[in-house]
C-alpha cells in the first residue's frame, strides 16, 4: 500500500513538474511582456532622451538625431531643447536639473515638454504649482489660435513622481507620461 501511495505521489510530482512547468514559463513570459523591467534613470537628460525617442517612434514627421528633434523631411530643428531657467513662475533654486522642449517656430504651436528634478519633495510641490500657472499661460496665449491648440492644452498632462515632474502638451501626452514614469519609478 505504501508503495502504491509513494508511486502515486511520485507520478503526481512528475505531472506537476512536467505538466505545469511550461505553464509557469508562459505566465512568466507574459508578465515580462506586460511589465518589462525598465531601467531607472537618475539623470533628467537621460529621461528626456527616452521621451524624445518615443516621440520619434510615434511621429513620422519628427526624427530624434544627435540629441535634437528634427523635421524628418528638411533635417532642420523642429523643436529646441533648452534650459528650464527661462520658464516663467519657477524658482530656479527649487530645481536640481531640468529641460524644456519647445517649437523652434512657435507660431500657432503650443507644444511643450518640461522635465524637472526638484531639490526635495516640498520644492516639487512648489514646482507643480508653478507648472499649473504655465498651463494657464499657454491657454491664454493660444486661446485664439484654433480648436486644435485648445484641445492639445486641455489634454496636457502634469505629473509629479517623487522629486521628478513632467509637463507635456503633445498629441499623445498619456503615452509620453508612461515613458517618463517607467524610467523614474
Amino acid at each position: 500500500m505504501k508503495k502504491i501511495l509513494l508511486g502515486m505521489v511520485g507520478v503526481f510530482l512528475i505531472v506537476m513538474l512536467v505538466g505545469f512547468g511550461p505553464l509557469k514559463d508562459i505566465k512568466n513570459r507574459i508578465d515580462e511582456i506586460k511589465n518589462p523591467g525598465y531601467e531607472k534613470i537618475e539623470d533628467v537628460r537621460g529621461i528626456l532622451d527616452e521621451v524624445l525617442i518615443h516621440i520619434d517612434k510615434t511621429n513620422p514627421a519628427i526624427s530624434f538625431e544627435n540629441g535634437q528633434l528634427l523635421d524628418s523631411e528638411l533635417g532642420v530643428p523642429r523643436f529646441e531643447i533648452t534650459s528650464f531657467q527661462h520658464i516663467s513662475h519657477l524658482e530656479t533654486d527649487d530645481v536640481l536639473s531640468g529641460y524644456m522642449v519647445e517649437p523652434a517656430v512657435t507660431v500657432d504651436n503650443p507644444r511643450v515638454l518640461i522635465i524637472l528634478n526638484a531639490v526635495d519633495k516640498e520644492a516639487s510641490l512648489r514646482l507643480q504649482n508653478a507648472l499649473e500657472k504655465v498651463k494657464s499661460d499657454r491657454w491664454r496665449d493660444y486661446k485664439d489660435t484654433g480648436i486644435w491648440n485648445r484641445y492639445l492644452i486641455n489634454e496636457s498632462k502634469l505629473v509629479r513622481q517623487g522629486t521628478y515632474l513632467i509637463y507635456v502638451i503633445w498629441e499623445d501626452p498619456t503615452d509620453i507620461v508612461k515613458v517618463f514614469e517607467r524610467h523614474v519609478r
